[in-house]
């Protein structure tokens, strides 16, 4: 075989060769790969005041009151008349309600509003064949796999939507599974319903590179070594004494 063919070969076999993950799970067939229990906060459909988290009261007349909060590691706020106030697991709606009793001691019908800046610990890193790779905070607990592609630009041209993988952290071990984005739309038995899974604080996020992007690439490494090795000859047959050596001289 000709060695100019051997591109086009590689072509070939590259549009025919399937993704390896292309007959993977799909999205949400993975139950094992849950790691902390966070059933209540996805069911909430926000986190809870953890530690980190920064929480500004806001109390109508009681400007003097008005401050931003830091959970303390231990869960706690220090508040002003208060003083010492565990606040962590509780839901914002949870919190205000024990705020407000809290100060009733102190103020007469307390209007309290709350805000809650979630501490950057919350945070997913998007790797791989994607647009626009890096950390992105989650936002809720309600943040599906799809939400934080589409916030990282989506997958780019070289990406496989058949393969992309979610490592997670689950007592202490890596959990790694690959997940087909292609059966979400088209799933081989219509009758079962596909759920999308939902990110988790830690989570990696990686989308590998189809196989025919891998194969251009080996065809590329070897049309230069072929170039390469094409000048070199060249270059050995114009010399004087490889040409009359050739010549028998």
């Amino acid at each position: 075989m000709s060695l100019k063919f051997l591109p086009i070969l590689f072509l070939v076999v590259a549009c025919a060769a399937p993704s390896p993950y292309a007959e993977g799970p799909s999205l949400g067939e993975n139950p094992n790969l849950l790691g902390p229990n966070i059933t209540e906060e996805i069911a909430n459909g926000e986190f809870f005041i953890g530690p980190g988290d920064k929480v500004t009261l806001a109390f109508w007349q009681h400007t003097d009151l008005s401050r931003p909060y830091q959970v303390r590691i231990d869960g706690t706020m220090n508040l002003h008349l208060v003083g010492k106030t565990a606040v962590s697991g509780l839901t914002l709606e949870g919190l205000q309600l024990k705020l407000e009793t809290a100060y009733e001691q102190y103020l007469v019908k307390p209007s309290l509003d709350l805000t809650v800046e979630y501490t950057s610990s919350r945070k997913v890193t998007i790797l791989g064949q994607i647009n626009n790779s890096g950390i992105y905070p989650l936002a809720n607990p309600r943040t599906s796999v799809l939400d934080m592609i589409a916030q990282a630009g989506g997958i780019s041209e070289d990406g496989d939507k058949t393969a992309v993988l979610i490592a997670r952290l689950v007592q202490g071990q890596v959990q790694i599974n690959a997940y087909n984005l292609d059966l979400l739309w088209s799933p081989p038995d219509a009758a079962v319903k596909t759920q999308i899974p939902y990110v988790q604080p830690g989570d990696y996020i990686y989308v590998l590179t189809t196989a025919l992007s891998e194969y251009q690439d080996k065809i590329a490494v070897v049309s230069d070594t072929l170039r390469t090795a094409t000048f070199a000859q060249r270059t050995i047959l114009m010399t004087e004494s490889a040409a009359a050596a050739f010549q028998g001289d």
